[in-house]
């Protein structure tokens, strides 16, 4: 099967809460993320790993509705305050998105075979 690059209207699809952002904004993002998930990937995953890293940027810039941070134990409105669980604050990178998460499973999936140590005679 061969690649074809995810629409927004995909993106739309399989993750809802991206639904009312505008499919200008969702196409700078996916054409972005083709970046991350590029030739090496298999066409099977490709698509997937593209969407579910333009979602991860996009929810990081709070981009989107729902994209209220997993950890947060109190928020206020008028005049902000947020308290975070400490958890959830010290995740950083993929880890702070559940899309990000979803990216991370998909690569170590695709890219993460056997690994071996070697350890030098001394």
């Amino acid at each position: 099967m061969a690649y074809s690059a995810p629409s927004p209207a995909d993106l739309k699809a399989r993750y809802p809460a991206f639904a009312a952002v505008s499919d200008a904004m969702v196409q700078v993002w996916l054409d972005d993320a083709a970046a991350f998930a590029g030739e090496t990937w298999p066409d099977a995953d490709r698509r997937a790993g593209v969407m579910a890293y333009a979602a991860h940027r996009m929810a990081e810039l709070g981009i989107g509705t729902g994209n209220i941070p997993a950890g947060v134990v109190s928020f206020r409105s008028g005049s902000f305050s947020a308290n975070v669980s400490d958890a959830a604050a010290s995740r950083a990178g993929l880890t702070a998105t559940i899309y990000g998460r979803e990216f991370s499973a998909l690569r170590r999936r695709i890219f993460g075979g056997p690994r071996m140590a070697w350890t030098p005679p001394a």
